[in-house]
């Protein structure tokens, strides 16, 4: 019986290997063998009056790393949708009236003018030196506009570890987080993967509610407590233990730290260089034309 089993499973998978590659044998076909009778048969797979697919536009519109099942399905779905595309066009050319037609003109001649000077001209101003912001401009600007950055969330500095409460160096660890120099961030990146989850870069600031939603076990009068207080703290739950430290903290509303938004205040800055310089380039852009006689106003 136990043969009989075995040699109708190997049936089985004999002719699920032929499908697949009867299958792919007809892919194959289909990409290498189609003749549609023009000077190009060895390369079109389907036509639509004078347009055709080329096998290089399918294969480019293929995903990568498919197996051949979904290479035939995709790509029938691919010609399909290329057919149906033309054959939509041809009729909406045949009838749109001429002045529909010459509005969707305008429309995409606008659009693609558009977008050729605006790629054009963010180009220019990223290469340009007047769009660099410097240290002393976001420090300056920070300063001056302080009042415009206050914070809208509470935020820390801390760091804390997760680990199993039976973990062997438990005492180690304990001792080298409290202490926490640089000897002992490199002896808990050597154990890392001791640890269920950890977050150590306790010199960058971090929203409050992100940084305890890792740390289930704490309740919230806890967690104001340990960050009012700047705390170095134990906690554990059945499985687990948590080592918690704070060593900083602002409120919301408060003035926000210089280093938590100095990404924003350098884009703000950027932008408006860009801007500044974008309209002097485009002055510049219509004189130097008016200077090369390559511009006139005509009355």
């Amino acid at each position: 019986m136990r043969v009989i089993l075995i040699t109708l499973r190997l049936q089985k998978n004999l002719l699920i290997t032929l499908d697949k590659l009867r299958k792919l044998f007809i892919f194959l076909l289909l990409i290498l063998s189609c003749d549609f009778n023009t000077e190009l048969n060895d390369n079109i797979i389907a036509r639509v009056g004078d347009k055709t697919l080329s096998k290089k536009d399918l294969i480019d519109k293929l995903p990568k790393n498919i197996n051949s099942d979904d290479s035939i399905i995709i790509s029938n779905k691919i010609i399909n949708n290329w057919a149906l595309n033309q054959l939509l066009i041809d009729n909406a050319e045949i009838n749109l009236s001429s002045e529909e037609v010459e509005k969707i003109e305008k429309i995409s001649s606008d659009y693609y003018n558009d977008l050729l000077i605006s790629t054009y001209k963010n180009k220019v101003a990223s290469y340009n030196s007047d769009t660099l912001v410097l240290d002393d401009e976001i420090s300056k600007y920070y300063d001056s506009n302080f009042e415009n950055f206050l914070l809208y969330e509470d935020i820390i500095k801390g760091r804390y570890v997760r680990l199993n409460k039976n973990n062997f160096n438990l005492n180690e660890i304990k001792r080298r987080f409290r202490r926490f120099n640089e000897q002992d961030l490199t002896f808990f990146d050597s154990i890392s993967l001791q640890l269920l989850n950890y977050s150590l870069n306790d010199t960058t600031w971090v929203n409050k509610d992100l940084f305890f939603n890792k740390i289930p076990v704490l309740k919230d009068e806890e967690i104001e407590r340990i960050v009012k207080k700047t705390l170095y703290v134990v906690k554990e739950d059945s499985l687990d233990v948590y080592l918690i430290k704070i060593n900083d903290f602002i409120d919301i509303n408060d003035k926000a730290p210089l280093d938590y938004i100095y990404n924003r205040i350098e884009e703000l800055i950027k932008n408006k260089k860009k801007v500044d310089f974008i309209k002097k380039f485009e002055t510049e852009t219509i004189e130097n034309a008016k200077i090369e006689n390559n511009f006139e106003i005509i009355n």
